[in-house]
């Protein structure tokens, strides 16, 4: 992590040796009394922690914080198939770092129903996941995250969210995605199926919807290569 994230603002703080945060700062980073280092607050304000006191039970940190900033997403949410527990947690960490505004997870119809009770979801796993990704950005805000019963649930709450909508898809495509479908102005739905990719029911929602089906090149990518693929030819904005 390239900085710790803390739940609320604190003006000082006190870890024993069984908290986390405490094995990280002595194990990982391995600093001292006197050393300073990266803190931020959730959807608050980045700043820098001193570390008043340290011995092998106890930290104590006093806190300045810089002023509050606004958030720093990428227009983007991101409409992605229920895929199983391990993809699902690299694609929150990993497209949490790159910047994603929203996550919306669906019940897939060529997806599993007993994905949506892996413990990533039904403990506080994935609150983690996006925590993870928030403090390898050197970042604060987090994205907001709603899992959906099928992808008509899902299109109908995001319908009137996004200027364009996109869906990947290597079977029935009709262009390639690249840098002109978003610009910084614009909200962009990007729409991901399973790791068995999209129905034929599906693809004629997303298409009723006005979502346009794109590809990423000839070759099949994991769903979790295809989501920061993407991210990025996005993120990167027209010109590009």
């Amino acid at each position: 992590m390239n900085l710790i994230l803390l739940p609320e603002r604190v003006d000082q703080i006190e870890w024993g040796r069984s908290d986390s945060r405490f094995r990280h700062i002595t194990k990982v980073l391995r600093v001292g009394q006197g050393s300073v280092i990266d803190f931020a607050v959730e959807n608050g304000p980045r700043g820098k922690g001193t570390i008043e006191y340290l011995n092998s039970e106890k930290i104590n940190i006093s806190f300045q914080w810089n002023p509050q900033h606004a958030p720093d997403f990428l227009p983007i949410r991101l409409l992605i198939g229920m895929s199983r527990p391990q993809t699902c947690r690299k694609v929150l960490e990993q497209a949490t770092a790159m910047g994603v505004e929203e996550f919306h997870f669906f019940g897939a119809e060529k997806g599993e129903q007993s994905y949506a009770l892996s413990t990533l979801w039904t403990s506080d796993e994935w609150r983690e996941k996006i925590r993870n990704g928030v403090e390898q950005a050197f970042a604060s805000h987090l994205p907001r995250c709603i899992i959906h019963e099928n992808l008509a649930s899902a299109i109908h709450e995001l319908n009137n969210q996004s200027d364009m909508r996109v869906a990947l898809d290597n079977y029935e495509s009709t262009t390639k995605l690249n840098s002109s479908f978003s610009n910084h102005n614009e909200r962009v739905c990007l729409a991901v199926g399973s790791e068995r990719g999209w129905s034929a029911g599906e693809r004629n929602q997303l298409r009723a919807n006005q979502y346009i089906i794109c590809d990423l090149g000839t070759r099949v990518l994991r769903v979790e290569t295809a989501v920061v693929a993407a991210i990025g030819i996005l993120g990167s904005g027209p010109g590009s």
